[in-house]
């Protein structure tokens, strides 16, 4: 699998004649008639280049571009052209010679083990390649809890470096290609994530017309320069950030700048190194030419004067609006207007395109029943890098959009897709989050759990296959699980043990559990996680037992957990249909009393009605209205809204 990024590059190769075509700008084309058949016409034209549309076009025969294609005889328009590098990171992980010769930056040292909790140093490293990079995972001198991932490209220059904290000492590297990280585990199993869009160096991009390059002290005490290993650059200076100073962002200034002049790439911009982390990441990059399309001429003497005047590009790159970057500039004596820096940027991508929230449209995980709605971007802001104004578009964050769910639903007040709710009368129907009512990885941080809990960990809900052994059915009045044919009972011994019930409303089956608190009696496939006890008994004693809630005894039936789907994120949620739940008492199959007790579904007297009637309809007779006997609610102490109905006969309206 490989994580694609789109960027629109700055091409820096002037047009000039027919073996230059591979540059950004006109091109030559058939007629086109207006703006509708633009695309049609300049799609193909462009990709003939290996470029796409830019979306500008002219068909003046007197307009210089155009009238030079009709002299040519090589068209009767012109196409507006630029170039896209769509860069696919596809990292994989080698194993390499611990004794294979790097670069390293001051600071830091490699450092591979043999295991998390091995202190013996291994023969090999794991490290990550990328598109032609190599990036390996550095530790620190000083022993901090921390790596550096370093990129070095096939010449061993240091191209990219990322630092991390949480985990030193590399000995392993696993790559997800499903969530697109890369894990870097050290020791004791301590570990540092990437993204792959992390891994994203402007060499990967074609053209290369914008590099990094990483440059550090030669010393991180008395006189230093700034080095890439190889060569020094700028200023010689007492190591410190005060002025004057090597990390003086002037003096780096004047490194990057000398730098970026050694590679034809003039135009610079760095990060700011610090004492603790005294590295610098610089960008250079070629300017374009007269004759490109983002070859602006005030732009481009804007930023030829703030490669040589620090405190201009300063101004410049704390710009973070056209209005800002207009002032700064204007502060310094340099107009520029809101046209100049549109062309300087190149191509924009249309700001209804759809971007990534959490989910995008035409994806499988988004739009459906229970799933967060997919995401249009309707407005977008976008980033330029490694400037803020300019010149090649990073990424765009959006700041309104517009959502949507598929065909025949809607977003409910929870932000889940779900049908419209037809509740029925007799029905009770709530809104629950799936990751709370059903989960086999349950802890207390992540609040599936309940802080009484004696274990760390737990496991939530009747698994879908198991729910069978815990439906009753009646024969001759009293209650009997379907199963097993054996005989409800409800648990004693304790205050907490009680019988749960549900009314499932899809088809009127009842279940019944035993619980002791929260802890399940065994049933079915109905077990703890890592630990099987024996069918009747209570969940209590494992080391990762097994809870339910009223909601959680139908969550793994609707939900299809835990096979055949997978476990859903943390905010989806799914309703549940009850005709009725609550708790009940059974002695030797024969029903004793009901309740509405359900603070999940909040029963009403109506609600706890429907149950009766429920269970009278499956097979149990012994409740009102029966004979002469009418409704007699109970409130129970100290829960207010729950009552109890007795079971009664036709003797004398009470067992």
């Amino acid at each position: 699998m490989r994580k694609k990024i789109s960027m629109l590059c700055v091409i820096l190769v002037a047009f000039v004649a027919n073996a230059a075509y591979s540059a950004e700008g006109d091109r030559c084309s058939p007629q086109i008639a207006n703006n509708a058949a633009a695309a049609s016409v300049c799609g193909p034209v462009c990709e003939k280049y290996g470029l796409v549309f830019a979306g500008n076009w002219s068909n003046d025969p007197h307009h210089p571009p155009v009238k030079a294609c009709i002299d040519k005889g090589e068209g009767e328009a012109v196409c507006g052209c630029a170039a896209t590098n769509d860069v696919e990171i596809s990292p994989t992980v080698q194993t390499v010679d611990t004794a294979t010769q790097l670069q390293i930056p001051i600071g830091m040292k490699k450092t591979c083990l043999q295991g998390p909790d091995s202190l013996y140093a291994s023969q090999t490293c794991p490290v990550v390649n990328a598109n032609g990079l190599d990036f390996w995972a550095l530790s620190y001198v000083d022993n901090r809890v921390g790596m550096a991932i370093v990129a070095y490209d096939s010449a061993g220059k240091v191209v990219g470096l990322i630092e991390k904290t949480g985990a030193r000492y590399i000995w392993d590297i696993a790559v997800d290609a499903t969530k697109e990280t890369i894990s870097f585990r050290g020791q004791a199993n301590k570990v540092v994530s990437l993204k792959w869009s992390d891994l994203f160096i402007p060499q990967m991009a074609k053209g290369n017309t914008t590099a990094n390059y990483v440059i550090w002290p030669t010393s991180t005490s008395g006189q230093a320069s700034w080095t890439n290993g190889v060569q020094n650059y700028g200023t010689a200076a007492p190591f410190g950030s005060g002025a004057n100073q090597l990390l003086d962002p002037y003096i780096e200034h004047s490194a990057g700048k000398q730098l970026c002049a050694d590679k034809k790439q003039p135009w610079s911009v760095y990060t700011y190194a610090t004492i603790g982390s005294p590295y610098s990441t610089v960008t250079c990059i070629l300017p374009p030419v007269p004759g490109q399309p983002t070859y602006n001429p005030a732009m481009n003497a804007l930023l030829d004067a703030a490669v040589n005047d620090h405190s201009l590009m300063a101004a410049l790159a704390s710009a973070v609006s056209d209005a800002q970057l207009i002032a700064a500039a204007a502060s310094k004596g340099y107009k520029i207007t809101e046209a100049d820096i549109a062309q300087s940027r190149g191509p924009v991508a249309s700001s209804s395109s759809t971007v990534k929230r959490s989910l995008s449209a035409g994806s499988a995980s988004c739009g459906g029943s229970g799933q967060e709605p997919c995401s249009q971007c309707t407005q977008e802001t976008c980033v330029y890098w490694p400037f803020n104004f300019c010149c090649i578009k990073e990424y765009c964050e959006c700041v309104q959009s517009s959502y949507s769910c598929n065909a025949g639903l809607s977003i409910n007040p929870s932000g889940i897709c779900t049908a419209p709710r037809t509740c029925l009368p007799n029905q009770i129907c709530k809104d629950f989050v799936v990751f709370l009512e059903y989960n086999d990885n349950g802890t207390k941080d992540n609040r599936v759990c309940e802080q009484w809990l004696s274990y760390p960990n737990c496991a939530k809900g009747i698994p879908n296959a198991a729910l069978s052994a815990y439906e009753i059915v009646f024969n001759k009045g009293k209650a009997y699980y379907k199963s097993t044919n054996t005989l409800v009972n409800t648990w004693t011994g304790s205050p907490s043990r009680e019988t749960l019930y549900v009314i499932d409303a899809r088809d009127n089956k009842i279940y019944l559990v035993n619980v002791d608190g929260r802890y399940i009696q065994v049933r079915g496939s109905a077990n703890c996680i890592g630990q099987t006890i024996p069918e009747g008994d209570s969940t209590a004693a494992c080391a990762k037992p097994r809870l339910t809630t009223h909601a959680g005894i139908l969550m793994g039936s609707i939900a299809g957990l835990p096979s055949p789907n997978s476990e859903p994120g943390s905010t989806v949620q799914q309703t549940i249909k009850v005709i009725g739940a609550g708790t009940i008492q059974v002695i030797n199959g024969d029903i004793q009393w009901i309740t509405n007790d359900s603070g999940h579904f909040k029963p009403s007297q109506d609600n706890l009605k429907n149950s009766i009637a429920a269970f009278k309809a499956a097979g149990f007779p012994n409740f009102p209205p029966l004979g002469d006997c009418t409704y007699s609610f109970q409130p129970v102490a100290g829960k207010d809204g729950v009552y109890r109905q007795n079971a009664v006969d036709v003797s004398h309206c009470e067992l």
